[in-house]
């Protein structure tokens, strides 16, 4: 008869990231709860910021996001089966989608519908700012992360032990990035009263 503990399956990655990701998920979500509360109050407000955003770049962005978590996954499947290299090649392409979803991000608060607006402008900006801004950040790290794992990819010092282990907890990193983003886009994007 098994154990109770031999009935659950491991987190992937193991657990400490899943800790992480509850709270980046708690943190992400309070957040959004307080973008949502301000269509209560304050939908014209809210209406005036979100026409200035730029829908078809977020879409792009998104199309980026996910292609880079179907690169960290095959990544961590090549390292699984003790394909270091091929893993290497994975993590870059999500790297890669990661600096194409920056430079696009730069550029849409670069743009000029969007110039001269800041944090204190409006509930929607604040929140607009604050979260596509604080979402940026973990892509970045992302990109560093993937980064790190190619090189120990390459380096045949992913396929066992911590080193698979860091390779499933950087993946289940990226995919928070994903999930998170795609609950950011059609809220800050799409929402309407």
């Amino acid at each position: 008869m098994s154990s109770r503990a031999e009935r659950w399956l491991p987190l992937t990655g193991g657990t400490a990231v899943w800790v992480f990701m509850a709270v980046e998920v708690l943190t992400f979500g309070l957040f959004l709860l307080h973008h949502a509360w301000g269509w209560v109050g304050s939908a014209e407000v809210m209406l005036e910021g979100q026409a200035r955003l730029h829908v078809d770049s977020a879409t792009l962005g998104t199309a980026v996001l996910l292609l880079g978590s179907w690169a960290a996954y095959e990544g961590v499947l090549a390292c699984e089966a003790g394909r270091g290299r091929a893993g290497a090649g994975w993590f870059l392409g999500t790297a890669a989608s990661g600096l194409l979803f920056t430079a696009n991000k730069i550029g849409e608060y670069a743009s000029p519908e969007l110039s001269g607006v800041s944090l204190s402008e409006s509930r929607f900006w604040f929140s607009y700012l604050f979260l596509t801004g604080l979402h940026l950040g973990h892509v970045v790290v992302g990109v560093g992360g993937f980064g790190w794992l190619a090189w120990q990819a390459w380096r045949a010092r992913s396929g066992e032990g911590e080193g698979l282990l860091a390779v499933q907890a950087g993946a289940a990193y990226w995919h928070l990035i994903d999930v998170v983003w795609l609950l950011l886009f059609p809220l800050l994007y799409l929402m309407a009263p």
